[in-house]
């Protein structure tokens, strides 16, 4: 076997060193498997955790039968028709659902940036008990796919 590395220090192995790309370097087995060790991927548990929290937030919810989009450019929107409506009780919008436009009043606009913001704080909260739990030493990997809101 011929062992050769690239630019960016990643290990390759050919039958035959004929078969290696032009500008690789070639380099011996000891060689190859210190680098090929040092190069493993380290896993970010914090940022898996992270990653997780930010699918389960922006996922949507179901409020009363409609599927609201809790993505970050929704929750703005809801934010600002909220605003209108707390400005107005009269207020009317038409608002595009994840199953087509809806007509909400006031309250109802409100109840909808209620259940969203209850949502996303759940989101963060879970993600919270993760992180305490990564830093404690209690934290399983089961325990990254538990606890999210639905």
């Amino acid at each position: 076997m011929h062992y050769f590395v690239d630019a960016s220090n990643n290990v390759f192995a050919f039958d035959n060193a004929k078969d290696a790309p032009v500008g690789m370097i070639a380099i011996d087995e000891a060689e190859a498997l210190q680098l090929a060790a040092a190069s493993a991927p380290v896993l970010d548990t914090q940022e898996l955790i992270s990653a997780e929290r930010y699918r389960h937030e922006t996922a949507g919810i179901t409020l009363n039968g409609i599927a609201i989009d809790t993505g970050r450019d929704s929750q703005a929107l809801i934010t600002g028709a909220t605003l209108s409506a707390v400005i107005d009780a009269t207020y009317i919008c038409t608002w595009k659902t994840v199953n087509g436009p809806i007509e909400l009043t006031a309250s109802q606009l409100i109840g909808v940036a209620t259940a969203v913001h209850a949502h996303v704080q759940a989101c963060f909260d879970r993600e919270g008990e993760l992180l305490a739990a990564l830093e404690d030493g209690t934290f399983t990997a089961d325990m990254l796919g538990e606890g999210w809101p639905v």
